[in-house]
C-alpha cells in the first residue's frame, strides 16, 4: 500500500493532551498513522507518497457509535410514539418475526452502513442477528464494526436455542478473529428476556475468547421494578452479584442506576454506551452521564437503532449527549463540548476494548478519521474547535471519511456501497410485507 499524506488541516486530535494542530499533516502508511504534527516539520519521504492539500479542513477521528442494531432500518418509523415494553412486545418482536430473514439483513444493513458512514461514523457497535452477514457487508463497505449475535431466551430469526446462538456467536469470533476491521463479540440481550444462565453463559464465552460482552441494562424504570421483583435487587446489581460486570462488559443506556450501582460499575471497569435520543423518543428517562463519569466509569455514545431513534447520525447523537446533563442538573459546565467530543471518539473506542487501535489520531493507530469542511456557513466562525463540532457541525459538513488508511467516502460519495440500490432494495421488502 503506497503511504498518502494530508497536509495543512486543522487536526483534533483527541490524545490524553487533547492536542489541537493548527495547520498539520497526516502520514499514513499500510493503514496506520506513520507521523502527525506540524506542517513546518513535514517532509516528503517518498516520490511515490500522495499528498493532498486539506486547506480549509478539519480532520478528526471518526465518530465511534457504541450500540446499534444497523438492520432495524426496515423498521424505521414503524411504530412511534409507544412506551418501550409495549412498543417490543406489541410491534417489534412481532414485526421482526415475519420481515428478518438473512437476504433482508443484508439488504437493511447496506442502505445502515451508508448512513452510518455519511454521518461521520468509522466505527460501529452492532447487536442482533445474521451477524455474519452484517460482518461481510461492513468488510465490503470498509466500515470498522464490533459484531454481536444477539442471544436472547426465545426463538429468533437466525437461532431457536440459546445453545444455538452461541453456537452461532462462537464461529463469528472463529471466522473474524484477528481481521482489520472485523473485531466478533459477545452479546446478551437484557436481564429481562435472558435467564441467569443464559447471561453466565455469554459471560463465560466472552473470557474464553477475550472478547467484549454486550447488554442493554436498566433502560426504563419498569425494567428497575420487574428485576427487583424477581431478584430483590435492581438490574446492574442483579448482574454483579452474578459475575456478570466486568471489564470488557459493555452496558447500554443505564438510564436508571442507583448509587450503589454506579459505583459497581466503576469499580468493575464496565463501560456505558449513552444513548440520549433513543431514550427521550421512548420516555425511558435521562441517563446521568455526568455523575456516571465523574465516578469513573467510561461512557460512549450510541444511536441505538433507527426503529427507536429515526437515525444513525452520531453528529446529532453527540449534541443531545452534551446537552442533556446541562438541563438535567441545571449546570451549563455539565459534560461540555471537548468531554462530549471524547464520549463519540476516544471514550467510545475505550469502551469497546479498541482504545489502542481508533478513536485518536496518533502514530500507531489505525487511521481512522473523517474530514470536516471547516468553511461551511453554519460553522464559520470557529473560535473553539471542540464547540464548532459539537455545537454547531452538521452531518453534511463531512466531506469524506477513511478506516484503516482508505477512503470509504470522499466528497460525499459512499465509495463502495450503491446509494440508490440499496434505498430501492430497502422499499421493495418494505411495500411487500405491508401490502
Amino acid at each position: 500500500m503506497n503511504s498518502k499524506t494530508i497536509c495543512n488541516a486543522r487536526i483534533l486530535t483527541m490524545n490524553d493532551g487533547m492536542e489541537v494542530i493548527k495547520n498539520g499533516f497526516i502520514r499514513i502508511k499500510n493503514g496506520k498513522i506513520e507521523a502527525i504534527g506540524e506542517m513546518n516539520t513535514f517532509q516528503i519521504q517518498d516520490t511515490s507518497e500522495c499528498v493532498e492539500d486539506m486547506s480549509g479542513m478539519l480532520i478528526m477521528p471518526g465518530f465511534v457509535n457504541t450500540h446499534t442494531h444497523v438492520p432495524m432500518t426496515l423498521l424505521r418509523g414503524y411504530a412511534n410514539d409507544l412506551p418501550l415494553h409495549q412498543w417490543l412486545t406489541e410491534y417489534i418482536f412481532p414485526a421482526e418475526a415475519r420481515l428478518i430473514t438473512r437476504e433482508h439483513v443484508r439488504i437493511a444493513t447496506r442502505l445502515a452502513l451508508v448512513e452510518m458512514i455519511k454521518s461521520g461514523t468509522t466505527c460501529f457497535n452492532d447487536m442482533y442477528f445474521f451477524e455474519d452477514v452484517i460482518a461481510e457487508e461492513a468488510k465490503l463497505a470498509g466500515i470498522r464494526g464490533v459484531m454481536n449475535e444477539s442471544l436472547i431466551d426465545f426463538p429468533t430469526a437466525s437461532f431457536k436455542s440459546v445453545d444455538e446462538g452461541l453456537a452461532l456467536s462462537e464461529e463469528l469470533i472463529r471466522t473474524w478473529r484477528g481481521d482489520a476491521i472485523i473485531h466478533p463479540s459477545v452479546t446478551v440481550h437484557a436481564p429481562y428476556t435472558c435467564s441467569k444462565e443464559t447471561l453466565q453463559k455469554a459471560k463465560r464465552l466472552a473470557d474464553k475468547e477475550s472478547a467484549l460482552l454486550q447488554i442493554h441494562v436498566a433502560e426504563t424504570r419498569k425494567e428497575v421494578e420487574d428485576i427487583k421483583a424477581q431478584t430483590g435487587m435492581p438490574p446492574a446489581e442483579y448482574l454483579h452479584s452474578i459475575g456478570i460486570l466486568d471489564r470488557n462488559v459493555i452496558a447500554a443506556h443505564c438510564v436508571w442506576l442507583n448509587e450503589k450501582e454506579v459505583q459497581l460499575m466503576a469499580k468493575t471497569g464496565t463501560s456505558i454506551g449513552h444513548c440520549p435520543k433513543s431514550n427521550l423518543k421512548l420516555a425511558s428517562g435521562i441517563a446521568d452521564t455526568d455523575t456516571y463519569m465523574k465516578a469513573g466509569i467510561i461512557v460512549g455514545i450510541g444511536t441505538d437503532g433507527v426503529a427507536s431513534n429515526n437515525t444513525l447520525d452520531m453528529v446529532e447523537e453527540m449534541r443531545f449527549a452534551a446537552l442533556l446533563p446541562k438541563s438535567l442538573h441545571y449546570n451549563p459546565e455539565a459534560v461540555n463540548a471537548a468531554t462530549a467530543l471524547r464520549m463519540a471518539t476516544i471514550n467510545g473506542a475505550k469502551a469497546l476494548g479498541l482504545g489502542e487501535r481508533t478513536g485518536s489520531l496518533e502514530a500507531g493507530k489505525s487511521a481512522d478519521l473523517i474530514v470536516v469542511n471547516l468553511n461551511a456557513s453554519n460553522i464559520q466562525p470557529v473560535y473553539d474547535e471542540y464547540s464548532a463540532v459539537v455545537y454547531a457541525m452538521n452531518s453534511k459538513n463531512i466531506r469524506s471519511s477513511m478506516v484503516n488508511g482508505e477512503w470509504i467516502m470522499r466528497n460525499r460519495e459512499v465509495l463502495h456501497i450503491n446509494k440508490e440500490q440499496a434505498i430501492e432494495n430497502l422499499k421493495s421488502i418494505t411495500v411487500k410485507n405491508n401490502e
